[in-house]
């Protein structure tokens, strides 16, 4: 009975490793944030630019775009020189056109950072394509709750659109 145990164990742990090592999540640092849904990390000892999955928030560059700094400022908060879990996209090859790893970011308290965003209002919900669908529920939750709330990019009517965020609806609005 005891070798039996000791058996299962020994599969248990082999099993776990194998499961850690295939390569779709890792511990890092988030070394350097470029804005709500971009951040750079540490990858097999390089610095490489990570688009977070399911989600958009306003850009802070070349059009600056309401809420974009907040976003931004708001990843710096959870995300910089922060120890989290990336969990990378379910793709063949998890990187998009422009070479960016896709992922989910875990926290360390086990939160997904793409949850907490969109819950603060701060990103919507979007490129919801498959296979990367599994946190579907739960991101759409969140929004529903930041637009009934009227938190951030969702007090505007209209500022959030199918195709990202509309700048003339906010600036009629400030107007």
């Amino acid at each position: 009975m005891r070798k039996w145990v000791i058996f299962f164990i020994a599969i248990f742990f082999i099993a776990g490793c194998a499961q850690q090592n295939n390569g779709t999540t890792f511990v890092t640092t988030v070394e350097h944030v470029i804005d709500g849904d971009t951040v750079k990390i540490r990858k097999d000892g390089e610095l490489v630019t990570v688009r977070l999955l399911n989600i958009d928030t306003p850009e802070t560059y070349r059009e600056k775009q309401a809420y974009g700094e907040e976003a931004k400022q708001f990843a710096k908060d959870v995300l910089l020189h922060k120890k989290v879990t990336i969990e990378l996209s379910a793709k063949e090859k998890p990187y998009d056109r422009y070479g960016r790893l896709l992922a989910y970011i875990w926290m360390e308290d086990q939160t997904l950072y793409q949850e907490k965003i969109v819950k603060e209002g701060l990103a919507r919900v979007a490129y919801m394509f498959d296979p990367d669908t599994k946190y579907a529920k739960q991101l759409y939750e969140a929004q529903e709750q930041a637009k009934k709330a009227k938190k951030r990019i969702w007090s505007v009517d209209g500022y959030v659109t199918e195709k990202g965020f509309d700048m003339s609806v906010w600036l009629d609005k400030a107007s």
